[in-house]
């Protein structure tokens, strides 16, 4: 049996430009909580949950398309047991925000065992939801992702970062790219060229590592809870000045515009923050992004000089010293195919169940301004 080293995981993971799954590895006494075990700790605090359809919609369903609505955990499983057409979800919520009282669910979160024993409950978000209940594909720009399937079933669809899934900045929602590609309805041949998928389906105790930048669209196939946690990155220093150019651009147009195109353009999460942000204070965030980048690059380059790197086993030898930690295999043609006709399938009516909003004009402008290629080109150029 191969001996663990938390840190030779630690630095496997920080380093994997894949995806990797690791079934039942952690011993977290809350895998084997049921829903009454989750009522009796939550009690009647109520949760600020998303609502959306389980029906066909030409664009995926953003968030500004969704509606809210406040439910203790004990009415939300009593709603996951009726023929609704909506779905519910508790989604994004930081557990340094909720239930931060509740001990037995703190002291049961703990990852030492990838080499991170610092990271406590404080740092994880938790997502709970109903069957359907997803989120529309998209990048994280910041960091890397380790995800612990607690309860019930999850469908993850990933995608490397160079796969061109349509990317759009709006919504715009900082550090999110979202995809334009609608993968709980799909348009089958909006998907044309598309390739490099991998499909996992998550049960309780799998934990899943998403690297940098990749592709993501996640959708409950049953009532299923989850926690995550995100991995900074050296990378991430370079991805905040891109952002904060992203948000340069944003900001202005929002200024300059109608409070219903306000709506289209930004997620609802964002209104608020954006609306105050000045030219001169988007300038000196963009500066201060600079000033931390230059410093970050030139301890890179010490670090890399003196030769002052851990002297560890390569990748390839890491991934074969812990084969539990599985490569998630690549779809081929057809199975991707496959996979996108069974989500079409489940939708017989193909009239749109939310209004789509057309405001082609500046969302073109936008996007255009705001392409990851574009933003790339401006930060090299400043130097």
């Amino acid at each position: 049996m191969t001996e663990m080293d938390p840190h030779e995981l630690k630095y496997l993971l920080l380093n994997s430009k894949e995806p990797i799954l690791f079934k039942n590895k952690l011993d977290w006494g809350l895998f084997k909580w049921n829903l009454e075990d989750w009522e009796r700790l939550l009690g009647n605090e109520e949760l600020n949950f998303r609502c959306g359809k389980n029906l066909f919609t030409k664009e995926p369903q953003w968030e500004r398309g969704t509606t809210d609505a406040k439910a203790t955990f004990k009415q939300f499983v009593s709603f996951t047991k009726t023929e609704s057409q909506e779905w519910m979800y508790f989604d994004y919520k930081y557990l340094r925000e909720w239930f931060n009282d509740i001990e037995e669910l703190k002291k049961n979160i703990n990852w030492s065992f990838f080499g991170f024993p610092e990271l406590s409950s404080k740092d994880c978000t938790i997502w709970i939801g109903s069957k359907g209940a997803h989120t529309p594909c998209h990048v994280d720009t910041y960091g890397c992702n380790l995800v612990s399937q607690v309860y019930g079933r999850k469908q993850w669809i990933l995608f490397p970062s160079e796969e061109n899934l349509k990317p759009t900045r709006i919504p715009y929602e900082e550090s999110s790219i979202y995809s334009k590609l609608n993968f709980f309805s799909p348009t089958i041949e909006d998907f044309e060229g598309v390739g490099s998928c991998r499909k996992i389906i998550l049960d309780p105790g799998d934990v899943l590592f998403v690297p940098h930048r990749w592709w993501h669209y996640v959708e409950n196939l049953d009532t299923a809870i989850s926690i995550n946690v995100w991995l900074p990155l050296p990378e991430d220093d370079e991805e905040r000045l891109k952002e904060a150019l992203v948000q340069l651009f944003v900001a202005q147009v929002i200024n300059n515009v109608d409070e219903e195109t306000k709506k289209v353009v930004l997620n609802p999460n964002s209104e608020e923050d954006i609306g105050r942000i000045t030219f001169n204070a988007s300038l000196s965030l963009i500066n201060k992004c600079k000033n931390i980048c230059r410093k970050s690059n030139k301890k890179m380059r010490l670090s890399e000089h003196a030769n002052v790197v851990t002297e560890m086993l390569n990748l390839s030898q890491l991934s074969e010293k812990y084969s539990f930690a599985r490569k998630i295999p690549e779809l081929s043609k057809e199975e991707f195919d496959t996979f996108l006709q069974n989500q079409k399938n489940r939708f017989h009516n193909e009239e749109d169940a939310v209004r789509s909003c057309n405001f082609e004009e500046i969302t073109d402008l936008v996007n255009a301004f705001t392409h990851p290629d574009v933003i790339s080109l401006i930060n090299s150029k400043l130097g």
